[in-house]
């Protein structure tokens, strides 16, 4: 089975012409210059203020009295150091990154620390209300 010639020779300079052309994207170095300026432009975007300031945080945690109900005692020592009495340990603590950076032995008390989060735990689960 042949084909047609003419047919043939169309066919062999649409193969060589694919072969020929480069392929519609964009080359490896324009694609990283890309990535680069789009991950630029995020980086400029400016960053969303947190709804609330560690002074808040530290507020609302040392005069709780669902957090004292619980056991948990709160007692300042001294610049931004306090001492956190909760299930028959105590912690020294702080809310404010300076004073972490300072003394990195103290818990930064804030989203992901372990000890935070079990006290937002206690208090969530005084609040609910029962059946």
């Amino acid at each position: 089975m042949s084909a047609d010639p003419e047919e043939e020779d169309v066919l062999l300079s649409e193969f060589n012409h694919a072969l020929d052309t480069p392929p519609l994207r964009p080359a490896l170095d324009e694609m990283v210059a890309m990535d680069v300026e789009a991950d630029l432009a995020e980086l400029q975007q400016p960053i969303a203020p947190a709804p609330f300031s560690t002074e808040d945080i530290e507020q609302l945690l040392t005069t709780s009295a669902l957090l004292k109900a619980c056991g948990a005692t709160f007692e300042l020592e001294g610049n931004g150091v306090w001492s956190l009495m909760y299930r028959s340990q105590t912690y020294r603590i702080t809310f404010h990154p300076t004073v972490f950076d300072e003394y990195p032995s103290l818990r930064l008390m804030t989203f992901g620390e372990l000890l935070f989060e079990k006290l937002l735990q206690e208090v969530s689960t005084k609040q609910a209300p029962s059946k």
